[in-house]
């Protein structure tokens, strides 16, 4: 899981930390772990057309009820071994690692900043696809899934538990409620979290606000 957004990092930011190249590399060599980033542009058709079916299911500050029932159901779907919601509403999905020593968080937000009222059809021009919230963060929850999907058709296994969740709260008012909720005192409180949000490839951010 933690490849995928590795091998996204600027080529500059491999060459200041070598030794995390050279473990990319080493994973890359795993005929497992190259199966799955191949079964990952597989779906690449897949991956539009949830992108388009999410993006169209409003989900405006306080109102994620419909888009995270739909974000659960994928989970389900695409194999996580339990799929929950939690008091603040975030959806989450259990796989299993072999120790589960430790758990890894894997997330992006269901809400958007958009009101209610907002159209949020998707019209596609060429390669693009414009609609409010389409990238900020359906795009996220979208990728969240696909590693989820790659994960089990590659049968790849991994040490830690991971956790595929859809955050509510992030925008505005919502105040980052969800992740507060996940991280206080009695929540799942992960050891690592891995959030994709952001409207490209080329950035990783290692430390933020707590």
């Amino acid at each position: 899981m933690l490849l995928l957004m590795a091998l996204a990092a600027p080529l500059a930011a491999q060459e200041a930390a070598p030794e995390y190249a050279e473990e990319i590399r080493t994973l890359l060599a795993n005929p497992t772990v190259s199966s799955a980033l191949e079964l990952a542009e597989e779906h690449d058709r897949w991956a539009l057309d949830l992108l388009i079916e999410l993006t169209e299911i409003p989900a405006p500050p306080f109102m994620e009820d419909v888009r995270g029932e739909r974000f659960a159901e994928l989970l389900t779907e695409l194999g996580a071994d339990s799929v929950w919601t939690d008091e603040e509403g975030n959806v989450i999905g259990l796989r299993r690692g072999t120790t589960g020593d430790r758990a890894i968080g894997f997330g992006g937000h269901l809400d958007t900043v958009f009101p209610e009222g907002t159209d949020v059809t998707v019209r596609q021009v060429g390669d693009t696809l414009f609609a409010p919230g389409v990238g900020d963060d359906t795009r996220g929850l979208v990728v969240v899934l696909s590693v989820l999907r790659a994960l089990e058709e590659a049968g790849l296994e991994t040490e830690d538990d991971l956790l595929f969740v859809g955050v509510v709260g992030e925008e505005g008012l919502g105040d980052l409620r969800g992740m507060k909720h996940i991280y206080r005192e009695g929540g799942l409180r992960p050891d690592v979290w891995v959030e994709v949000d952001g409207g490209g490839l080329s950035r990783l951010v290692t430390m933020g606000l707590g």
